[in-house]
This record gives C-alpha cells, sequence and structure tokens, in this order.
C-alpha cells in the first residue's frame, strides 16, 4: 500500500492524460467551456476582432480579415487582455500565433508565463517560450517553439486554491512537457485572474478553452458484489464464465482485487452493483488494469472490451452521460501475462478524478525507463514500424533520420512518402527495444508536424487524376540508400523506370528542412511532385505557402508556378516536374 501523496500524484496523472488534448481535438473536447472572441468585453484598444489571420515566418507583414472568430493584439500600449477571472483550479487551453520576434506574457495570478519568439533558438532562457516569471526564472525543460505564423497550442493545469503555494501541475507547447509539478510559493491563491499583455510585435489568439476543476466526489458505488472464477489460463471474455468453476460470491464494501489474494493463478471476477451519481452529466470513466477488462452501465458497453490485454499504468477510458441517480454496472476482469491489478476512475467535466477503488486494488506499475536514441556529431537512423494519427494500419517500412541540429524526420521507404518531421530531440525507441519490443513503434522525442505521407513523384494523365494512394512493384522500387561525407542520408528509388535520389538537409540556420529530389531517365506521361496537403493552403509571401490550419510552411523559389488543386475534400500543392535532357531537380524547404 502506498502513501496518500503517490496515491493523489496518481489520480493527477491520470486526469492529466486524460487532459491532453491533440493538435486539432479542442473543438471537440466535451470538458472545455469556450469562450469566444466576441464574449470577450471591453477590449483594449490595442486588440481587434478578426475573422482570419496571415502571418509569414519571414516578415511582419500581418494581414487580417475581418470576422470575430479570432482575436489580434499589438503592442502599443500597457493594457492587458483579461481571458479569465476567478480561475484558481484550472485548466487552460490556448491557440496562440506569433509574428516573428514578437513577445507577451501570459499572467496567472501574479505568475507570468513568457509567450516569446524563441523558435529555432539554441539554449534556454528567461526568452525561451514558457520560461515561468520569477528570481531567478523558472526555464522550460525544452524550447518547443515553433515558427512564427503557426498556431501554437499552449495548455496549463494549475492549482491554486487551497491553502499554501499553488502547483503547476502541467504545461505543455505544442504537446511537449515544458513544465510538471512546478510549486509557485509567490502566486497569489486569491487572484484568479488570466490575462494576455503583448510587449513586442503581434500576437493572434483564437477561442480559449477551459475547465474549472473542483475537488470533490461526484460518484459512489452501492450494492457491491463479486463472483470470483477459477481458469486453466487467461479469460479475454466474459463468453467464456459458463465454462469456469465458480470458486465463491461474497458482497463487498469497496472495489477491490485484493479479493484473488491467495486464489488460483489464472482466474475471472465479476463484480456488479450500481453507480450512484450527483446529477446529470457526460462522465469520464476509465479503467486501469493488468489483464482483460470491460465495463457494462444500464446494460450497455461503457467502456468495450478490447482485443488485447492492459499493462498497469495503461488506461482504457470514455465518456457516457449519465442520469442523476443510481446505475447498475458490470466490471469483468480476466487475469493475463501482465502484473495484475483493477482500479475503476470517474470525472464530471468540471471535477477532478475520483478513484472508485481501494488504494491496494491498484499497485504500482513496474517502472520503465525511456530508451531514448539521440544524435550527437553525426545523423543518426532507425528502421522501425511508425503508426501516424488516423491510420489504423501501421506503415512498416519507415527510417527515422535524426540530425544533431535536431531536424528530424521520417520517411515511408515503400513509397517515397515523407511521414513527418519534428525538432528537439531525436526518437523514443522503448516500444522496440524494451523486452520483447512488439509494437516496434518509433515516438518522436519532439512534437511531430504530420506531412503529406503519400508518395512525392506521380505520373497524372490530367492536371485532375487524383493522387496514387500506394504505387504497384512494378511503379517503385527502392534500391537503398548512401551516405556523404558527413553522414547524412540519400535514399535511392526506381519510379515509373526513373531513377531518383532523395536528399533531405537541415539548413545554416537551423529553420527549415531543405528536400532536393533529382530524376534521371525518360517519362511515359506527365511527371508531378506533390510538395504538400492540407485541409487548406495559401501563400503568404513569396514563394512560402501556408499548409493546413497554419501547421507548416512549404517555401520554393518565388519564380516557379506550382498548381493549387483541390481533391478528396483537401488541398495540394503541386509543382509540374520538366524533364530536360533527361533530368530534372525538385527543391524546396519545409518549416515548423
Amino acid at each position: 500500500m502506498y502513501t496518500f501523496s503517490r496515491w493523489f500524484c496518481r489520480c493527477a496523472a491520470l486526469f492529466l492524460s486524460f487532459s491532453a488534448l491533440s493538435a486539432k481535438g479542442q473543438s471537440n473536447d466535451e470538458f472545455l467551456t469556450r469562450i469566444s472572441p466576441e464574449q470577450i468585453t471591453s477590449l483594449p484598444s490595442n486588440w481587434k476582432l478578426a475573422g482570419t489571420v496571415r502571418m509569414s515566418p519571414f516578415q511582419n507583414d500581418v494581414k487580417t480579415q475581418s470576422g470575430t472568430s479570432l482575436l489580434v493584439g499589438t503592442a502599443k500600449n500597457d493594457q492587458p487582455l483579461t481571458l479569465l477571472t476567478n480561475a484558481k483550479d484550472v485548466r487552460l487551453v490556448l491557440d496562440v500565433m506569433l509574428a516573428p520576434g514578437s513577445d507577451a506574457v501570459l499572467s496567472l495570478g501574479s505568475v507570468g508565463v513568457r509567450i516569446v519568439d524563441s523558435w529555432a533558438k539554441q539554449g534556454l532562457s528567461d526568452a525561451t517560450f514558457g520560461s515561468l516569471s520569477g528570481t531567478p526564472a523558472l526555464l522550460p525543460a525544452v524550447n518547443a517553439c515553433q515558427a512564427p505564423g503557426i498556431w501554437q497550442r499552449l495548455e496549463i493545469v494549475l492549482q491554486s486554491s487551497e491553502a499554501g503555494p499553488a502547483l503547476l501541475e502541467k504545461l505543455t507547447l505544442n504537446g511537449v512537457l515544458l513544465h510538471e509539478n512546478r510549486v509557485l510559493p509567490n502566486l497569489i491563491s486569491s487572484a484568479g485572474t488570466v490575462a494576455l499583455k503583448v510587449n513586442n510585435g503581434t500576437v493572434a489568439v483564437r477561442p480559449v478553452g477551459y475547465q474549472l476543476i473542483s475537488s470533490r466526489n461526484v460518484a459512489r458505488i452501492t450494492d457491491l458484489k463479486y463472483k470470483f472464477y477459477e481458469a486453466k489460463t487467461e479469460t479475454t471474455t466474459p463468453a467464456a464464465l459458463p465454462n469456469l468453476r465458480l470458486v465463491k460470491e461474497d458482497t463487498l464494501s469497496m472495489l477491490t482485487y485484493e479479493v484473488s489474494f491467495g486464489q488460483p493463478r489464472w482466474h475471472a471476477i465479476v463484480y456488479s452493483g450500481n453507480l450512484v451519481v450527483d446529477k446529470e452529466a457526460v462522465y469520464t470513466l476509465a479503467i486501469e488494469t493488468g489483464g482483460y477488462a470491460s465495463l457494462q452501465i444500464d446494460g450497455k458497453d461503457a467502456i468495450p472490451l478490447t482485443s488485447t490485454s492492459w499493462d498497469l499504468g495503461k488506461k482504457n477510458a470514455a465518456k457516457v452521460k449519465l442520469t442523476a441517480g443510481s446505475h447498475p454496472f458490470t466490471l469483468f476482469f480476466g487475469k493475463s501475462w501482465p502484473r495484475p491489478g483493477l482500479g475503476l476512475f470517474i470525472s464530471a467535466p468540471d471535477s477532478k478524478l475520483q478513484a472508485l477503488h481501494a488504494r491496494a486494488s491498484l499497485p504500482e506499475p513496474d517502472p520503465i525507463g525511456l530508451i531514448a536514441v539521440r544524435s550527437a556529431d553525426k545523423p543518426s537512423f532507425i528502421r522501425s514500424f511508425v503508426q501516424l494519427p488516423g491510420e489504423k494500419a501501421k506503415r512498416t517500412h519507415c527510417l527515422s533520420v535524426g540530425t544533431p541540429t535536431g531536424l528530424n524526420y521520417t520517411l515511408d521507404l515503400n513509397r517515397d512518402a515523407l511521414l513527418q518531421v519534428w525538432r528537439g530531440d531525436f526518437a523514443d525507441v522503448t516500444e522496440m527495444w524494451y523486452e520483447r519490443g512488439e509494437p516496434q513503434l518509433l515516438e518522436p522525442l519532439g512534437a511531430p508536424v504530420a506531412v503529406s505521407g503519400q508518395t512525392s513523384l506521380a505520373m497524372l494523365s490530367n492536371e485532375q487524376q487524383a493522387w496514387p494512394d500506394s504505387l504497384g512493384d512494378t511503379d517503385f522500387m527502392y534500391k537503398g540508400m548512401k551516405l556523404d561525407t558527413d553522414g547524412n542520408p540519400t535514399t535511392q528509388y526506381q519510379l515509373y523506370g526513373l531513377q531518383v535520389t532523395d536528399d533531405l538537409r537541415p539548413d545554416a540556420n537551423n529553420q527549415a528542412l531543405n528536400r532536393t529530389i533529382t530524376i534521371n531517365g525518360s517519362a511515359k506521361g506527365a511527371v508531378y511532385c506533390r510538395l504538400a496537403a492540407g485541409s487548406q493552403i495559401e501563400e503568404v509571401g513569396k514563394g512560402v505557402y501556408a499548409i493546413g490550419d497554419h501547421r507548416y510552411f512549404v517555401r520554393i523559389d518565388p519564380k516557379l508556378k506550382p498548381l493549387v488543386r483541390s481533391q478528396a475534400g483537401q488541398q495540394e500543392l503541386l509543382l509540374p516536374v520538366n524533364l530536360k535532357n533527361s533530368t530534372a531537380s525538385i527543391n524546396y524547404a519545409l518549416i515548423w
């Protein structure tokens, strides 16, 4: 049995895992209350409403269009923009865009979070995005700032209503953890005001999302019973229960896995009772277990059974709308190979996570250290599987390259597709090299930016023909790679009978990843290079294109005339390839 402090930290960590948002997820998060820009009254004179904003990473030319979907502020006076009041225990999600060289401070009472253009700057200082005001300043773990003109997501979880010092539970930027469990002794607990002040340049803000988090119990379990079954091996589903021997059944005062102590090694347990909630709401329910588990409420699947067992430390969660009152539930547990344990959690939209199980029911998971690969003097290479967001199947023939300057990328060698780029440390290979490493998945240590994900070159019969999802064995063949004197790789392919080489190199300023695709041979049709694809593509400067919802930029020679077309609900940036004297070279840069 572990101490209360470890128990609290465990529950807090689980709450934080639920509060994590993807770059596109804020609008779909049911727990967030959104403040639309037009709801913010008494705008300071240096702030204005806008419908869209456009910024370039290299120019201070900020362009806006009329509307009410966002706010744009400048450093014309000292008036801050007040976003929230009475926000003592709060989770805050904020999307910001910076013009080059811009500098602002997000005030949490008397503590300031620096929002500053620290893109591509080496080292950490009080001028790094995410540093906290103080003497001395509290520096972030890394510099996760992306390029000016890109929407960047800042998420903060703050606890300041209790007696004693305030606690900054979490601060992330673009999904990268900058601060965790920081004690802020100088924060005035009675303040609760969140404000944004622009000190230099221009800052844009999209709708603010927040969640006020109370410390209260929102549910209880009554009439709890269990049935314990003996098995000959792991029990993966409740359908197997009729074939098992019922060892014992009894009532319980609290949900606990301790009923298995002293019993046969292989077993299954079914708990039943009533879950009583205090009011109607959309609740988050979560199971943490070593084995198989599922939860039914009111006879319906609340947390369905998964096809594989879970390890301690991993949570299976779902949101369920419940009316006030009592709801019958059934919780199935089947022991598998992982270390056993069982925990059931619940939270309301305005509450912290509440444990519904006994403390001893859920032991600490076995500690697994991070297995990381970092690049030092020369690039590092890893072949692995990669799981992209939104794709069910793994990409199985991937090459990830980590550079000494921290501009990293992943290629799908099955189709010469650039999958993702990221800045900072290279790769987390724990899922590849720990024990059996069954998933064989590489995870970036920085914030990955997904790019097109499809083959970079194709032969199209006309400008409207759909870009191919894949290439056949007769159309495409990977021919290996070679290294230059600095250890940078050049991948080689054969495409439609053409010989292709692909080079990706960081630029001298560590701001962009330059890509050069060279083609040799005679083409039997019109060849195109797909530079990028996204929900929208717009030119924000000469030869500089913002991709998607300002997720990254593509820069090309301003003299070139690429084609922007719409296909299958998205836009594509295509460049016709002119094979002059049976050779062509395509050069462009990715900026994020």
